[in-house]
């Protein structure tokens, strides 16, 4: 079993779990571990998409920046 397939399991026996809660401070703690666990088992794909994205194109500006006037420090 992958880890992407552990944690789906988990994350179904959190759900089981969370049906069977008696208390509200349960009930929080199961749908938030459940909610990790969904993210654990999607984080191998998606960081293996993002490796084989290009990066996004460097942005270029149309025309140069005009030349900044600036004080004068001429002695004359």
């Amino acid at each position: 079993m992958s880890t992407s397939e552990d944690y789906k399991a988990k994350a179904a026996e959190a759900l089981v779990q969370l049906a069977e809660a008696k208390t509200e401070a349960e009930r929080t703690r199961l749908r938030r571990a459940h909610g990790v666990y969904l993210k654990l088992s999607n984080h191998g794909a998606e960081a293996a998409a993002r490796a084989e994205a290009r990066p996004p194109k460097r942005i270029v500006p149309e025309k140069p920046a005009a030349a900044k006037a600036g004080p004068s420090f001429r002695l004359s």
